[in-house]
């Protein structure tokens, strides 16, 4: 899996949890809630035009490069919070989160609890721990050798996975203020700052999880941005959106930091489109384009981009990526 695929679910997340403040404002909700996301990503093939010094963009050569999906159970039990009769906080509350994600080359159970103080705002934390392993070719666990400079597996029980995270989100709709179903303009902001790595591993060792190679033990970060119009209809939100990823400090990276630049950020951008198929059920899509490293040289495969030198920034498309969320 790609790690930039986790947005998928801060995304969904949040404009439901905007969604269902909208929709339950004098409704009770239920204390317990119980729904499955499913995401799939398609990504076309873009090689990289090597060399190039300048931030530039690079188009689709081939039709396909890669797929993945993974499926996750969430149950969420909200707890209210006696702050007062005040509007901005009546409807106050804790919410605890457990989850269990499973896919064709890892499982990993996730807990969370969130605070949400206002209707706009939300604090959130949790972690996880995951195992990995590798099936028909396709490689879910595996480290870097640096003598024969190729990624090889490792045992799945000794080395499992590990993350812990802090996220605000600040969420608002002008439809609080302007009442009718088509004045709804949905504005979100997200940042997650969290630590990950392989349990077993020696510091500064590139590691691969879930088929995303040269990943590294540090402290992270991800912003997203949403700016959406909210409709009546069955595509009831479209917009856009901007993520940002990178590591704080490039130097999780060791000695591969001078040439790979370990603190390069990632950035996003990606038109969004979510579908109310029934009532218990919703689809969101996103075609995204996304900013890569350009290096000195041509690259077989991904983990040789540790042992060249990274010359410049380049956009490219990434992926198409689905994410259909059921709830119970």
């Amino acid at each position: 899996m790609k790690k930039t695929l986790g947005l998928a679910f801060l995304i969904l997340a949040a404009s439901t949890n905007l969604l269902s403040a909208q929709e339950n404002k004098n409704a009770e909700r239920s204390s317990l809630s119980v729904y499955v996301t499913t995401d799939i990503a398609y990504y076309p093939e873009s090689k990289t035009k090597t060399g190039r010094s300048d931030t530039h963009f690079a188009g689709l050569t081939g039709a396909f490069s890669g797929f993945e999906c993974r499926s996750t159970l969430f149950a969420d039990y909200r707890i209210k919070t006696p702050l007062g009769d005040h509007w901005l906080l009546k409807d106050a509350n804790v919410v605890l989160t457990g989850a269990f994600e499973f896919s064709p080359l890892s499982v990993r159970p996730q807990l969370a609890v969130g605070f949400q103080p206002f209707p706009f705002l939300v604090f959130k934390g949790g972690g996880s721990f995951g195992f990995g392993w590798n099936m028909m070719g396709f490689e879910g666990l595996c480290a870097l050798d640096e003598k024969s400079r190729k990624y090889e597996s490792i045992a799945t029980f000794s080395h499992p996975f590990y993350e812990v995270w802090a996220q605000g989100t600040f969420m608002f709709d002008t439809g609080a203020l302007i009442p009718g179903d088509w004045n709804h303009v949905v504005m979100l902001a997200s940042y997650r700052t969290f630590y990950s790595g392989i349990a077993g591993l020696e510091r500064h060792t590139p590691y691969e999880w879930q088929g995303d190679k040269n990943r590294i033990e540090g402290l992270q970060y991800e912003f997203c941005g949403i700016l959406a119009y909210q409709m009546p209809l069955m595509l009831y939100r479209a917009g856009f959106m901007y993520t940002a990823y990178g590591h704080f400090d490039g130097d999780d990276y060791g000695d591969f930091d001078d040439s790979y630049d370990g603190a390069f950020t990632q950035h996003s951008l990606a038109g969004l489109f979510q579908f109310r198929l029934a009532k218990n059920d919703e689809l969101t899509c996103i075609a995204q384009f996304t900013t890569r490293r350009c290096f000195d040289r041509e690259l077989d495969e991904a983990e040789d981009a540790l042992f060249a030198q990274k010359v410049g920034t380049e956009w490219y498309f990434q992926r198409l990526s689905f994410s259909w969320t059921h709830k119970f």
